[in-house]
């Protein structure tokens, strides 16, 4: 398009600045989102608990369709939902708090031994290891909070004599909704565990050559002063 005698539309060139910048931001969100999962957890988790609670929820394009389902399909699916709402809160909790449990002794046994031997480089690495391992154990712990489950209950049946498809068609985008939810805590959890064991096991790595690169009489005396 022409105005005044001066194109209007981004040149070529300018169109590839934009992309390279577009393709920046992208690299650099998915970057800060692998070095700290939990913040971007938090984000959408609060994005999602406010779709969950919006009145219109079946307007959102990706459950629009739901109305057409069967009741009978509808039920099912319900179901498997909530089936799917009680396993990943299992999961979560029993895993990630029991790797964290365990992580966090080994982390904090190494930076005691690696302070006996003045590595704080090594005790700074072990102690964001430590600190990434805990937040996943709290992360695991929000397994424990109740989180909305939808689908039951008398006012559901009360809701359901009336127009049982439109009922259960929000009850079940709701209840999808949270298990996102509970997914995002999950992955969130484990991308933060995976964080700390990384972590831990690089401070070994490194106390490990700095044990290597101190004669054995110093090593020796050393432990024998601590």
């Amino acid at each position: 398009l022409i105005q005044n005698g001066k194109s209007i539309l981004p040149s070529p060139l300018g169109y590839r600045k934009m992309g390279h910048k577009r393709k920046f931001i992208m690299k650099f969100s998915r970057i800060f989102e692998e070095i700290f999962p939990f913040f971007q957890y938090i984000i959408n988790s609060n994005i999602l608990r406010k779709k969950s609670g919006r009145k219109d929820i079946l307007s959102f394009p990706e459950f629009q369709e739901y109305v057409n389902l069967s009741e009978e399909q509808l039920t099912i699916r319900l179901k498997e939902e909530r089936e799917r709402a009680a396993f990943i809160d299992d999961k979560t909790f029993k895993l990630t708090l029991s790797l964290s449990i365990g992580l966090s002794i080994l982390g904090l046994t190494a930076a005691f031994l690696a302070k006996a031997f003045f590595a704080d480089v090594v005790i700074l690495i072990f102690g964001i290891g430590i600190f990434y391992i805990l937040v996943a154990g709290f992360l695991a712990l929000g397994a424990l909070r109740t989180i909305p489950s939808f689908g039951y209950g008398t006012d559901f049946m009360l809701k359901s004599q009336d127009n049982p498809l439109s009922v259960l068609a929000d009850s079940l985008a709701r209840q999808e909704t949270m298990n996102l939810i509970r997914h995002l805590r999950n992955e969130a959890a484990f991308q933060t565990l995976r964080n700390g064991l990384f972590m831990i096991f690089l401070g070994i790595f490194l106390f490990i050559l700095f044990m290597l690169h101190k004669p054995p009489d110093t090593i020796v005396k050393l432990w024998a002063f601590n």
